[in-house]
């Protein structure tokens, strides 16, 4: 069936949620992002075809649908990853999809002002198993998607009012009081997030549980709800002195896009996306039994204090769902969280990456999650490299992270350059591979290996430990001196089979794995390895 179109997208998404310092905020705005075409784009189709003309359910039973008929004015497509895939009948006035488009802008700019979308007009053939007619299949929509993405750049914010109170956040006019604090209407609308269904203000404390409950047992939900809850603020994360840090991890699934080029029909497409976002969701959830699971160990190395007769987890999602996700947790948490992440989603074929960034609870946010991201990057790197060298695609896990002090270059490189950079070569050893599949404790640059190494240096008087970090950016002949003084002192490196080539010499092919350890000596939970 011949079906005129509009794709529309969400631009900027990272800069939307996480350029707040407030936890809060960058959830609110989360919230909006995946609520923005559900709530806001189809009241909008309404609104302007009337209320019985769109078809909004069909496409969520995509093995029962027939694509070759159109029983409305109108239908979804499908609706995730950001992006909305609307089909209108070929009688529908293109006059209409254009105010479609207008109706849709037109309540952003009230209840999601700040957020960059984008529209593309086209037509698209489908069978009845929704198989694309034609080469061309979505290429033209995405290939006038981006046309507009490089020459449109819309207002998404309200313009001045001739206040002069800038807001903290995103320096828009600060001209809302919420909270007891003038702020602009774009941080207003992602605190308090509201719709045009009038449903009034949404809890999105309540919408992240209703998430998770969905891969929750009965007994599973009875035991958690009303027992724990998630913070929402950075401060709540369950940091002790005298490390008071927390860390943000960005976690992305590896060749997403070879996994959708074998979906032939909308039907195939939609169910491959459906069934990668209740993956993610399944792996979320496991994470979270495990921390209830293990409840007591985590208050001995977390201030994981009662709110309301509530215990407050260390860990709180603000993007889940797709093939990424982000979340923040206890800085002592993050290498221990990302590897189970990880580690289960492999079980359910997705194999996947991720950049931990570990920093003070007053560091810029969106700075930490842009290093995140390069982080996550740098983890690819490692995976495409094992891919070429054994010929073919390979699944892998790979982690990469940076503890981040003060002000610091712009860029992972300049950052590893000026922070990483020893007399005999590079101080940082990653990325780390997690999956099993990997050689384990035998390889050297497996995390376990990087554990091993740590509870090892634990081993080791603190005063020696400073010393080797500061010898490991010296000369040859400074670390030659530090061995045989911890010789004379019985003492010895800790005794890890994959890096027993740098124990003699701490060095080997100008690298070192010693100074990642020392790294991570607060950043890893007693009892982990």
């Amino acid at each position: 069936m011949q079906y005129k179109a509009i794709l529309f997208d969400t631009r900027s998404i990272q800069k939307y949620i996480f350029s707040s310092n407030q936890l809060k905020t960058n959830i609110g705005a989360s919230y909006l992002v995946e609520a923005v075409f559900e709530e806001i784009l189809l009241p909008a189709v309404r609104e302007i075809l009337g209320a019985d003309t769109l078809d909004d359910t069909s496409w969520k039973r995509p093995e029962d649908t027939d694509w070759s008929s159109m029983t409305a004015a109108a239908r979804v497509g499908y609706i995730g990853g950001g992006k909305a895939l609307l089909l209108f009948a070929e009688h529908v006035d293109d006059d209409i999809l254009t105010a479609v488009i207008a109706a849709f802008t037109k309540k952003l700019l009230i209840h999601a002002p700040g957020l960059h979308t984008g529209a593309a007009i086209g037509t698209l053939e489908l069978a009845a198993d929704g198989r694309y007619i034609g080469a061309e299949r979505l290429n033209p929509l995405f290939d006038r998607l981006k046309e507009g993405q490089n020459t449109v750049f819309p207002a998404v914010n309200v313009p001045y009012t001739g206040l002069t109170l800038a807001c903290s956040e995103t320096g828009e006019t600060a001209n809302a009081w919420v909270d007891g604090r003038f702020c602009s209407w774009e941080v207003a609308a992602k605190l308090h997030p509201t719709f045009p269904s009038g449903s009034g203000e949404a809890d999105v404390q309540q919408a992240l549980m209703d998430k998770l409950m969905t891969a929750f047992t009965p007994e599973e939900q009875e035991h958690f709800i009303g027992r724990y809850d998630f913070p929402v603020e950075f401060a709540r994360l369950g940091q002790k002195t005298p490390k008071n840090d927390i860390a943000v991890v960005h976690i992305d699934g590896n060749n997403m896009g070879r996994k959708f080029q074998g979906c032939e029909t909308l039907t195939a497409y939609i169910r491959r996306s459906r069934g990668i976002r209740h993956d993610t969701l399944v792996a979320f959830a496991a994470l979270v039994k495990h921390i209830v699971e293990h409840i007591d160990r985590y208050k001995d190395s977390l201030d994981l204090r009662d709110e309301h007769g509530l215990c407050t987890l260390p860990v709180r999602p603000i993007v889940l769902g797709g093939d990424d996700m982000t979340f923040v947790c206890a800085g002592k948490a993050a290498v221990e969280f990302s590897a189970f992440l990880m580690q289960h989603l492999m079980e359910k074929n997705i194999a996947s990456c991720a950049g931990i960034t570990i920093m003070n609870t007053s560091y810029p946010f969106f700075r930490a999650y842009e290093m995140a991201e390069e982080l996550c990057s740098a983890a690819k790197n490692e995976m495409r490299a094992l891919e070429r060298a054994a010929g073919h695609e390979v699944d892998s896990c790979w982690l990469d992270f940076a503890i981040l002090h003060g002000e610091q270059p712009p860029t992972l490189e300049q950052f590893r350059a000026q922070e990483y950079r020893g007399a005999r070569g590079d101080l940082h050893f990653g990325p780390y591979r997690v999956d099993t599949d990997g050689a384990g404790a035998t390889d050297e640059r497996h995390i376990t290996a990087l554990l091993a190494g740590v509870r090892g240096l634990r081993g080791l008087p603190r005063n020696k430990v400073k010393e080797l970090r500061r010898v490991l950016a010296y000369g040859k002949h400074e670390q030659q001196q530090f061995m045989t003084q911890l010789g004379h002192l019985n003492l010895q490196l800790p005794d890890v089979p994959a890096w027993h080539a740098y124990a003699e010499n701490l060095w080997e092919r100008e690298r070192t794995p010693y100074m990642d350890a020392i790294e991570l000596m607060d950043y890893v939970m007693d009892g982990e390895v």
